[in-house]
């Protein structure tokens, strides 16, 4: 029993595996773009999620997130491939989408 190591530093930190098995690297979807209105684990508070993202790039999904998030003038993350606006913004991202040449389908309800 002496001969197994009880703690060791050899190996090195797994954080790091952990995180890039997790986030990956950006996809474009197939489908169309859709938006759907999230309140759980969110202690109450609204969420509008813009997932199924068709963009080719994510420096392209972190773009519309930013001309997004000026035009309806809310908070707004990248995060796992979705784009996620603070409040309920439904309608003012389907009218600028539009006029942007997207189309976003609501999903949920």
């Amino acid at each position: 029993m002496a001969d197994k190591p009880v703690y060791s530093t050899a190996t090195g930190s797994q954080k790091q595996a952990v995180k890039s098995a997790r986030g990956g690297a950006y996809k474009p979807a197939a489908g169309p773009c859709k938006m759907r209105l999230e309140t759980k684990g969110r202690g109450g508070k609204v969420v509008t999620v813009l997932f199924n993202l068709t963009l080719p790039t994510e420096a392209a999904a972190r773009e519309l997130m930013q001309e997004i998030q000026a035009a309806c003038g809310c908070g707004a993350t990248f995060k796992d491939q979705t784009i996620e606006l603070r409040g309920d913004w439904r309608d003012r991202v389907e009218a600028y989408a539009s006029a942007k040449g997207l189309r976003f389908v609501r999903a949920g309800g």
